[in-house]
């Protein structure tokens, strides 16, 4: 299960910028990094073999109006020193309990829509308390289900590279059906993981989080670039978790089906993108023991810790 690429439009107090062709980029790519937790999660749980990097570049990427310019010199600690000053970060906010009405899962395109979509709408309500409180915008994010959809991003990367995928150009979540159902089939688990992991790139798109990253990223040299691809995967991760417990025992989201789903986050090969496996389970589980968005960053994280 991926940040800053360009596929929706942030809003009226976000403004969507084009960026030019330069080397293929792991992060560039946020907008496809569902793969962390699709590829990851779910393709082991169906005992599917994953190639653990993914490289396809999306161009174009949102930026946020009222993000901090980061200082020329000294230009890598001070990005990650923004980001952990991110509102969303500090002083950190829970996020609200929420009962999850949600239909049975239906594998044709529409049932498939439908769970979707009634998901998103308490993702919603559960991430509003705390985007309001860092004085973030509260947008629900756009929807496919299209096998090769297109949008501000581009197309859609080849499903090696990716299963599930969030562009920031148009905020838009895909959750492309034939790939979602052959990795998770009807596990209603393993789908709300791959959500819930996409739409904490959503929350990193409105908090100002991914195009403060984006921009660093662009300047940065390989390892940095991978390293700063790393912290936004592995967050997203942890805001998975931190939804999942919000929804835990709450409506049609049991306990058995919240565990199953951040244990999912086991199932991954080692990712110089995304993380080791190890890092990718464990920021899952700090989002699922933790009390509010503070528990989720990366951004102060050690290097060790987001590997």
């Amino acid at each position: 299960m991926s940040d800053p690429g360009g596929w929706r439009p942030i809003a009226p107090v976000q403004v969507v910028q084009a960026g030019p062709e330069r080397r293929n980029s792991p992060f560039a790519l946020v907008a496809i990094f569902a793969m962390v937790l699709v590829g990851v999660l779910l393709i082991a749980v169906v005992g599917r073999a994953s190639s653990g990097g993914f490289t396809t570049l999306v161009h174009g990427y949102a930026t946020s109006v009222d993000a901090e310019v980061v200082p020329k010199e000294g230009q890598a600690q001070a990005t990650l020193d923004t980001l952990a000053r991110n509102p969303l970060m500090r002083p950190g906010s829970p996020l609200a309990q929420v009962a999850c009405d949600l239909p049975e899962l239906r594998t044709d395109s529409a049932g498939l829509e439908a769970y979707y979509r009634q998901a998103i709408g308490c993702l919603d309500q559960a991430w509003a308390k705390p985007l309001e409180a860092a004085g973030k915008p509260v947008r629900s994010p756009e929807l496919t289900v299209a096998d090769n959809p297109r949008g501000e991003c581009g197309f859609a990367p080849d499903e090696d590279e990716a299963v599930a995928f969030y562009c920031a150009g148009d905020e838009v979540i895909s959750m492309p059906r034939a790939r979602l159902l052959d990795d998770a089939a009807d596990d209603a688990g393993l789908h709300l993981a791959v959500l819930a992991h996409e739409y904490g790139h959503h929350v990193q798109a409105l908090a100002g989080i991914l195009g403060t990253a984006e921009r660093r990223e662009r300047a940065a040299e390989e390892q940095e670039e991978l390293e700063l691809s790393r912290r936004v995967e592995l967050q997203a991760n942890c805001f998975a978790g931190l939804f999942l417990a919000a929804a835990r025992d709450r409506g049609d989201i049991d306990a058995d089906t919240a565990e199953a789903a951040v244990a999912g986050f086991a199932y991954v090969e080692d990712s110089d993108s995304h993380g080791s496996a190890n890092n990718q389970l464990l920021w899952a589980k700090a989002g699922y023991a933790g009390e509010s968005t503070a528990d989720c960053d990366t951004w102060s994280a050690s290097p060790s810790s987001v590997a």
